[in-house]
């Protein structure tokens, strides 16, 4: 429930290089694999694994969605994957892996995770692959706790604070809608806009639309600062378990 979370997992999505994902209480890599789990192309493997070079070219050609785990540095077989290189023959389009020549199909999905939060990358890797570390945070983790403490003690809080999230993306959208049509109903108009009733008409009523939605927005507004003051009340307790989690964590470098 942080926003560190949040903005990284966007990231995994929206990102055009394939997606390193450093994870070390492999939080993430358990939700990636859950946000997947209804997929039945699926393929979820260990980098040391021995079938591992034939499981890649199967999941290459089927389009296969492929989470490799465990990832200790990123291995040279992986390259032309990562940089895309795919050659074009009319209809068809191929990379090479190894001394394979294979079918590349469109829908495969590539995705490195690592527990390892001090991996090195060298440089010729690192410029092809988006690196989204979920390492813990003192904010981050403030932000976790807050929501876990939350969901504890007034769950309904928590469920009242998403519903209303939700609803306002919805207006939000709705009012893209109505000023998207807005501008396509003034810009297909014929004549002089003044003598057109339909067109007055449609706009009276979509600015009536946007009036009702816009009051809705203010009032979802007040209402979300307001669980925002119940919410405060916690943060006190989620801040001090972050820093007692990062303190117990720096216990290691004064003595293993």
């Amino acid at each position: 429930g942080d926003s560190l979370s949040l903005e990284n997992s966007l990231m995994i999505f929206n990102t055009y290089k394939t997606p390193l994902i450093i994870d070390p209480n492999t939080a993430a890599s358990e939700w990636l694999k859950r946000h997947y789990s209804q997929e039945k192309n699926l393929e979820i493997i260990n980098q040391n694994d021995p079938k591992f070079s034939t499981l890649l070219d199967l999941a290459v050609r089927f389009g296969k969605i492929m989470i490799i785990q465990e990832i200790d540095q990123v291995d040279s077989v992986l390259f032309p994957l990562l940089r895309k290189d795919i050659m074009v023959q009319g209809p068809r389009r191929s990379i090479q892996i190894g001394e394979k020549v294979l079918d590349y199909n469109e829908n495969f999905r590539l995705y490195l995770c690592t527990r390892n939060p001090l991996i090195e990358i060298p440089p010729n890797a690192s410029a092809l692959v988006s690196i989204i570390n979920y390492t813990v945070t003192l904010s981050g983790l403030e932000g976790q706790l807050l929501s876990i403490i939350i969901n504890h003690e007034k769950p309904e809080l928590e469920k009242k604070k998403t519903e209303l999230l939700h609803n306002e993306e919805n207006l939000k959208m709705q009012l893209a809608d109505l000023e998207k049509a807005l501008l396509e109903e003034l810009a297909s108009s014929q004549g002089n806009i003044l003598e057109n009733k339909t067109l007055i008409e449609s706009l009276n009523q979509t600015k009536s639309k946007s009036n009702i939605i816009a009051t809705s927005l203010k009032e979802s507004t007040a209402l979300q600062e307001s669980l925002d003051k119940e919410r405060e009340v916690y943060r006190g307790l989620a801040h001090k378990g972050s820093k007692l989690f990062i303190v117990m964590s720096d216990l290691q470098k004064i003595s293993n």
